[in-house]
């Protein structure tokens, strides 16, 4: 089975692919995205959000007409 292969510094193996979340952080403290990178040459593979923002409802009430 084939191991994947840094393309900036040839480092090999799923060991050294590594997620680190982001410094910014949303009001409730979530991390926007997260980095997932080479740890041992920093070589960034992609970036995905983790905060997403979301749009809110207000729940619905309906009450019956009175007869």
């Amino acid at each position: 089975m084939t191991e994947p292969v840094c393309s900036s510094c040839a480092t090999s193996g799923t060991d050294h692919i590594v997620s680190k979340d982001s410094a910014e952080k949303s009001r409730t403290g979530q991390p926007w995205y997260v980095i997932v990178h080479c740890d041992h040459c920093g070589h960034v593979y992609a970036v995905f959000p983790k905060h997403v923002f979301a749009e809110t409802t207000m729940p619905r009430v309906v009450v019956p007409r009175a007869t």
